[in-house]
């Protein structure tokens, strides 16, 4: 019997507020056991990790915390392209001006939530 694949977290983990809530939305995905958070730097450095997880992780979800939206271009450079991508100012989040709250953390955390079941 096939085992099932897991869910795969990437977040941008930024230096602003919006970086923030992408760490901790993959951080309590993570802890709930619904998601397995993946190193976006990972990505960058070791050529073979995406290739690596092909057989582990099923589906992708890519956490960004501002429009630039590094985490999606580096993980499509690595040659995944099939992913679901959010972005934490789609939440009325403001860069560098939304304070960092549990309650923030945990809509977004409901929405993927949905979006995974």
């Amino acid at each position: 019997m096939e085992t099932e694949k897991k869910i795969g977290i990437i977040a941008c983990s930024g230096a602003s507020n919006t970086g923030a809530y992408s760490d901790l939305v993959a951080r309590k995905l993570m802890k709930m056991g619904k998601a397995k958070m993946l190193c976006l730097a990972r990505f960058v450095v070791n050529e073979n990790f995406a290739e690596g997880l092909r057989s582990e992780i099923g589906k992708y979800i890519v956490l960004d915390g501002c429009p630039i939206n590094c985490a999606e271009v580096i993980v499509k450079k690595s040659g995944i392209d099939e992913i679901i991508h959010i972005n934490t100012t789609d939440f009325g989040i403001m860069k560098g001006k939304t304070p960092v709250t549990e309650d923030k953390v945990d809509d977004i955390t409901e929405y993927i939530l949905k979006l995974i079941k």
